[in-house]
C-alpha cells in the first residue's frame, strides 16, 4: 500500500486529503503509478507540482496544457484562462503580466479552497 492508497482510506476531508497528497515528493516512485488512480487524484498532484515550481521558478517558457486542463477540471477557469493566454505568447513581457494575474500571487486561500472543495467532492463520491 502507497501513500495515495492509504490517505483514500483513512482521509475524508479534502483539505486533509490534498495536504496528504504533497507527500508526492517523499514518495517519488509513486509517480511512476499515477496512472493508475482516478483523474481527480492526479489533477491534485498537477496542481501541487504547479503551485511548487510556480514559488520556485516563476512561469517557465514551457506548455502548461496539463496544468491548464487540471484547473478547468477544477473549476479554476480564471487560472487555466490566464495559463492559456501565456502559452499564447512566451515572451518575458507576457509572461510577467500572467505572472500578475495568477491566483496563486493574488488569492492563495481561495485557489485552495476551492482545490479542497474538489477533493471533498471526489472524496464522498
Amino acid at each position: 500500500m502507497n501513500f495515495i492508497d492509504k490517505a483514500l482510506e483513512e482521509i475524508t476531508i479534502g483539505e486533509d486529503f490534498v495536504q496528504a497528497m504533497a507527500d508526492i515528493y517523499e514518495h517519488t516512485e509513486v509517480r511512476e503509478k499515477l496512472d493508475k488512480f482516478p483523474a481527480w487524484i492526479r489533477n491534485i498532484i498537477t496542481v501541487i507540482d504547479y503551485d511548487t515550481e510556480l514559488s520556485m521558478n516563476g512561469l517557465d517558457f514551457k506548455s502548461y496544457r496539463n496544468v491548464i486542463d487540471a484547473l478547468t477540471d477544477m473549476g479554476l477557469i480564471k487560472e487555466a484562462d490566464i495559463l492559456t493566454a501565456y502559452e499564447s505568447d512566451y515572451s518575458q513581457e507576457n509572461a510577467d503580466i500572467c505572472y500578475l494575474k495568477l491566483a496563486l500571487n493574488n488569492d492563495y486561500e481561495s485557489f485552495w479552497n476551492r482545490v479542497y472543495s474538489y477533493a471533498d467532492k471526489n472524496i464522498k463520491s
